[in-house]
């Protein structure tokens, strides 16, 4: 098993997202998050697209809103709903929403451990 270089926990998550662009809006969906980052899928991503705003939109909570910026991206399979994935890193984070997804991440560590301590 190949070790985990990651500076900061990171939580397998389905948030809807949206990525606001001055051309418009990308729907999309996380598909893990960290209080640094995330890691976003779509079917479509706009050319150019560096430094967005990213609006979250939880089950059962308020928006969170971020700035982010591309790390990486590609295309994984033409054939899937969400062909394109997309690395980004939160440039800015209001902190009532970096809160949300400290929360967030830490509930799901609890569970994802609790549930790795269940299948042993």
């Amino acid at each position: 098993m190949a070790k985990e270089k990651r500076q900061h926990p990171r939580v397998e998550i389905s948030w809807s997202a949206t990525i606001i662009t001055p051309d418009g809006l990308v729907s999309c969906r996380t598909e893990n998050l960290s209080t640094e980052g995330t890691l976003i899928r779509c079917s479509a991503l706009p050319d150019n697209l560096h430094s967005f705003r990213l609006v979250f939109r939880p089950a059962e909570r308020q928006l969170i809103l971020a700035t982010a910026e591309r790390v990486w991206s590609k295309t994984v399979d033409a054939e899937r709903n969400t062909p394109h994935a997309m690395g980004v890193r939160f440039t800015y984070v209001p902190d009532h929403d970096y809160q949300l997804i400290s929360a967030a991440i830490s509930n799901n560590s609890f569970g994802q451990k609790s549930q790795m301590r269940a299948a042993l």
